[in-house]
């Protein structure tokens, strides 16, 4: 690493002026370095682009630079640094490279405020906390929300440890995915028109809170997600998920980023991302899409699906990644699954791939929201307002 840096980061060329030391660096400066850090460098690395990544090192070697050019050991040469600074030199910029924020960051913490969120028992793991709205503060939390968010409606916090914003960010959207997983279709794309807080805290030095902006963390949900101690298993085996470093459950955070960002988007447009769900869990063993769907979820969901239909799903799929269809609804093969099956596809897709990451992910430890309409409804049957079976049948039951 050491020998990379100082071939390709430091070119010939440092003036001294005013005590400031100016450093050249050539286009192609840190691009290897760079390469090799993504590659095998600190795990929150992986969230971070190659640009990033090089401006660090940038830094890195500006800073540090000194060390390099007081042991050059001849003022005139060509070539590369590595070749003409002393050993000692060479281990000094070594040592202060493993001992950099690079290699050692300090692990911060980003608070994302939600708004449709209630949480009324606080949830803390190494990783991240789900903490009521006051909870941050210890008290009341109206004073930080006038001062940093403008008085938004903020229901509750999400808070991620993390080495890096980008990390942090990386870290939420499989939280936050997995929370959609919690509500039923309809409850989870039920959204209106009222206003969700933006932005995220920081928290850089004791008695200092940065703010900064960004999107929404959540579609705006017409009900929010509320945790209680009864979802604090679940969400205690998806920090181990998320701390563990074996391929599998790589893999299930993939599922989760996908179905993430699949949350905020239209009908006929996240079938897409959420096919790419499936794919992260069940495709990627080298058996084909197609094979590896259908044995993860024979293997998944024990109380069976129908084959050839699961078929016609997939074939849904592959109009729309290989430019027969845009969208969902564009696709051919949409009114025919619809004629053969008396169902409506996109509802199919939503409740297998939501089924098989609940329990390909969580196993039999995740607890779904209470239904909050379910007494309305009953109720509503009973009086002869709604028939007592609605919609069409469906490849598989959204619970259990």
């Amino acid at each position: 690493m050491i020998e990379n840096v100082l071939y390709d980061v430091v070119p010939p060329g440092a003036i001294e002026s005013n005590y400031t030391i100016q450093v050249y660096l050539r286009p192609t400066a840190l691009t290897a370095p760079a390469l090799l850090l993504k590659a095998e460098g600190p795990a929150y690395l992986a969230a971070h682009s190659l640009a990033n990544i090089r401006e660090m090192l940038r830094k890195f070697v500006c800073r540090q630079y000194p060390v390099i050019w007081r042991n050059i050991k001849t003022k005139d040469f060509d070539g590369s640094l590595f070749d003409v600074v002393s050993t000692d030199a060479r281990s000094a910029f070594a040592t202060a490279l493993e001992s950099s924020s690079i290699f050692r960051p300090r692990i911060d913490y980003t608070a994302f405020p939600i708004t449709p969120l209630v949480v009324e028992d606080d949830f803390d793991c190494d990783g991240f906390s789900l903490i009521d709205v006051n909870s941050i503060t210890e008290g009341s939390a109206e004073w930080l929300l006038k001062n940093h968010l403008g008085d938004e409606n903020v229901g509750g916090w999400l808070i991620v440890k993390a080495a890096s914003v980008d990390a942090a960010k990386k870290d939420r959207r499989a939280i936050l995915g997995a929370l959609a997983l919690a509500l039923d279709k309809h409850h989870r794309h039920e959204f209106t028109l009222r206003r969700v807080v933006t932005g995220y805290l920081r928290f850089p030095r004791p008695d200092t809170i940065s703010t900064s902006s960004s999107g929404p963390h959540t579609p705006p949900l017409g009900r929010p997600v509320t945790v209680t101690e009864a979802d604090h298993p679940w969400l205690t085996q998806l920090s181990e998920i998320m701390s563990a470093l074996g391929k599998p459950d790589r893999r299930k955070i993939k599922a989760l980023e996908y179905y993430y960002r699949a949350w905020f988007m239209d009908e006929s447009d996240r079938c897409f991302l959420l096919f790419m769900a499936l794919d992260a869990i069940f495709g990627q063993d080298g058996d084909g899409f197609a094979v590896g769907i259908k044995k993860g979820v024979k293997a998944t969901l024990t109380d069976g699906v129908d084959e050839k239909r699961l078929d016609r799903l997939l074939l849904i799929r592959n109009t729309m990644l290989h430019g027969g269809a845009p969208d969902l609804f564009a696709s051919s093969q949409y009114l025919e699954y619809a004629k053969s099956y008396e169902a409506d596809p996109s509802d199919d897709i939503q409740l297998l791939i939501a089924k098989c990451l609940r329990k390909h992910i969580f196993a039999n430890c995740f607890r779904p929201q209470d239904d909050p309409d379910v007494g309305a409804i009953q109720h509503a049957k009973v009086q002869g307002l709604i028939p007592y079976e609605t919609g069409w049948p469906s490849i598989v039951q959204e619970w259990p």
